[in-house]
């Protein structure tokens, strides 16, 4: 049982109705005991009244039973009784002649009770010797008196079927009791869990221990030490990530730049120029994907990490398109691509990092660019449509199949595998940081049916 509540509720409940059912029984046979007791006394009342009356003279007996001697049986039960008076010897005196005899004899005021079952039908009988009242004679005579068991088992039955009424009540009682109790009780760890659920994702903060209770101070504290260790091992990661990020970048640029020295030099022969070309085009593909992989891992620390977000500022989309139409102008010009630009009269702002808010737009236009078909053209669009600010990338080369739309923003997914210089990292970088600017990417086809549109949304700068 996974509930701690379910589990804190059966130790407490289980054992109540297992006490409860104890009880119950207990009181059961106590019910019996005291209805018993109450129909033999009342048999003994009979009994006594009815041997009262009895008197000898000359060998004959005379008896008169007054209807008291009844009357001690009368209720809504209508029990039957009968009665039987008998010499020692056995002989009826009075009474009914059927109704059993004790299984033993008896001694003079002695009294016997015993089952029996009279006319079909079970009975509680009382005998009763009562000696004769004539000085010098040793004689008694043996009465009975028997009672039908409805009043005895009825009342035996409300009795019980009343204390279980009061049973249940209890239980009812204590298990509402103890929803409320655990629900009051567990409220510190379910308001625990609301606080961590609330956390943004990162948030490597140590929870306030004196404001828990005792019985989570273990608990919260192992937590405090596993932020604590994790934020020493994300810190080492960051670190990592940062000297990586310059040490290669510092290799690429020299081997870029002695590539370059060595493709201007006269002594290169054109077969040695044509090796090096191969060799520089390589190595800044090589370059594109190392920087392309440290800003995904930069994105997805910053995601991880919010503590670590890159300083934001804001950002006049205006400016940056169209310093990125100017650094992707020789790209474009060399596959014979017309690069165009679209904006309102006002500027356009938005907050957020400006290396991010470049590498997004920078791999749009890019992607553009290289999947286009020479001659084409791409435009960059930005509109205001609050709260958003929008930026649409609008091309008219292949386009992409609407089925693989979704697929393209995976890492490392290509259209083409003939193309050796995609990463397959461009669309994947720009949803994560979409995401991250709490922004959202989409492609669609163009209104003219024609190529492909990628549209951007991102917060609105006031």
């Amino acid at each position: 049982m996974r509930s701690l509540k379910a589990r804190l509720a059966l130790w407490v409940f289980l054992p109540t109705a297992l006490i409860s059912a104890v009880d119950l029984a207990v009181t059961y046979r106590n019910t019996e005991r005291v209805a018993t007791r109450v129909q033999q006394q009342l048999l003994k009342g009979s009994a006594r009244i009815i041997s009262e009356q009895l008197s000898a003279a000359d060998g004959a007996y005379e008896i008169n039973i007054p209807p008291a001697a009844f009357e001690l049986f009368a209720d809504e039960h209508e029990d039957l009784v009968y009665y039987a008076v008998r010499t020692r010897n056995g002989k009826l005196i009075a009474g009914n002649d059927d109704l059993p005899a004790p299984p033993r004899a008896l001694q003079a005021e002695q009294e016997r009770y015993f089952l029996a079952t009279m006319r079909g039908e079970a009975v509680r009988v009382i005998a009763y010797a009562h000696a004769l009242p004539s000085p010098g004679n040793d004689d008694y005579i043996v009465t009975e008196v028997a009672q039908t068991l409805r009043g005895h088992q009825a009342f035996t039955r409300d009795l019980f079927w009343l204390t279980m009424r009061e049973h249940l009540l209890l239980l009812a009682l204590v298990l509402i009791a103890l929803v409320i109790a655990l629900r009051w009780t567990l409220q510190p760890l379910d308001s625990l869990g609301r606080a961590l659920a609330r956390r943004q994702p990162g948030a490597l903060v140590k929870l306030d221990i004196d404001t828990m209770p005792q019985e989570l101070a273990p608990l919260v504290g192992a937590m405090n030490d596993y932020v604590t260790r994790l934020d020493r091992t994300l810190t080492s990661y960051e670190h990592f990530i940062a000297n990586t990020a310059h040490h290669l970048r510092t290799s690429f640029a020299i081997l870029i730049s002695q590539l370059n020295f060595g493709m201007r030099s006269a002594a290169v022969d054109p077969e040695q120029k044509k090796l090096l070309t191969a060799i520089l085009k390589t190595t800044q593909q090589g370059s594109k994907v190392i920087n392309q992989l440290l800003m995904l891992a930069t994105v997805e620390q910053v995601r991880q990490h919010v503590q670590q977000r890159p300083v934001a500022s804001v950002v006049v989309l205006d400016e940056l398109a169209t310093s990125m139409i100017e650094e992707l102008a020789p790209l474009a010009q060399k596959k014979n691509v017309e690069l165009g630009l679209e904006r309102e009269d006002e500027p356009l702002s938005v907050y957020a990092p400006p290396s991010m808010l470049r590498e997004l737009l920078f791999n749009l236009v890019d992607n553009a660019i290289k999947h286009m078909a020479a001659p084409g053209a791409v435009s960059i669009a930005l509109s205001r449509q609050p709260p958003h600010a929008v930026i649409l990338i609008t091309d008219n080369g292949p386009g992409i199949a609407p089925e693989v739309r979704e697929k393209v923003f995976e890492r490392f997914f290509r259209l083409n595998e003939a193309t050796p210089d995609s990463s397959g990292l461009g669309l994947a970088i720009v949803k994560e940081i979409c995401e991250l600017l709490n922004g959202s990417v989409c492609l669609r086809t163009p209104p003219d049916g024609a190529g492909l549109q990628v549209e951007v949304r991102l917060p609105l700068h006031a």
